[in-house]
């Protein structure tokens, strides 16, 4: 069963990128997309980068994470997408749906108390390192080959709007202090802030704050809530509701029975 959260968008690391709505359900994603949209699905699990202690490898995590973007940039050129739209929206946007997974393992290793205030700080702080390492590479491939053809058409709207020689180089400028080579890269699932092969624990919603980092939300899962009831279930989704009305983030919640 699914519950939508309305409106349902996905977000862009670019400022100059406004977020889009998600009107349609990628199963290859799991996740709400734009419609007619082409995304590169790749997955980084922190948590297997972690030793018996929980400390991480972050010289190998990060080249994993680069490689990722790597990987997806390439992959936007070799697919064969089979329709004109979806086509056209991998060469507009060329999208990657890189998602950060092994959170709550990676807690669980460590022996931290998931309901404590430092550690959501600890994993806030290693969020948005995954996330600007992500951001960070799709800046220099933007720089080595082109940035994303929706900021020309997105400068072109400006222009329109704008027409004048003094907001056209305001923009052009902006776009080279920001531009990026994929419109969106992360995608977090609320179901990979608990421990994996583990029965659900609701303490580590207190982790739900870490999906604000990702442009998407993702809803694949792999944990057993068989032994939720009703008001757990409705307490967990409430949570993540707010956060994502207060991220403007993507608006999925899905309910696997």
């Amino acid at each position: 069963m699914f519950l939508l959260i309305d409106p349902a968008v996905v977000t862009s690391p670019c400022p100059l990128l406004p977020a889009e709505t998600a009107s349609d359900f990628s199963p290859q994603v799991c996740m709400r997309v734009p419609t007619h949209s082409a995304w590169i699905p790749l997955e980084v699990d922190i948590s297997s980068f972690a030793d018996g202690d929980g400390l991480l490898a972050m010289a190998s995590l990060k080249n994993t994470l680069e490689a990722a973007v790597d990987d997806g940039d390439k992959l936007h050129d070799q697919t064969e997408w089979g329709e004109p739209l979806v086509e056209y929206d991998s060469w507009l946007n060329r999208r990657l749906a890189i998602a950060l997974r092994g959170w709550g393992d990676i807690v669980l290793c460590r022996g931290d108390d998931p309901g404590a205030l430092q550690t959501l700080r600890d994993m806030e702080e290693l969020a948005d390192w995954a996330c600007r390492v992500l951001h960070d590479r799709s800046r220099f491939l933007a720089s080595r080959s082109n940035w994303c053809p929706a900021l020309d058409e997105a400068g072109a709207l400006v222009m329109q709007t704008k027409q004048s020689r003094r907001w056209g180089r305001r923009w052009r400028q902006a776009v080279q202090d920001v531009a990026v080579r994929h419109r969106n890269l992360t995608t977090i699932s609320p179901w990979d802030l608990f421990p994996r092969n583990h029965p659900a624990d609701l303490r580590y919603a207190d982790l739900l704050p870490l999906t604000r980092f990702a442009d998407s939300l993702s809803f694949q899962r792999d944990v057993s809530i068989q032994h939720w009831n009703v008001n757990d279930f409705k307490g967990f989704y409430e949570r993540l509701s707010a956060i994502v009305r207060c991220n403007d983030g993507a608006g999925l919640v899905a309910k696997q029975v």
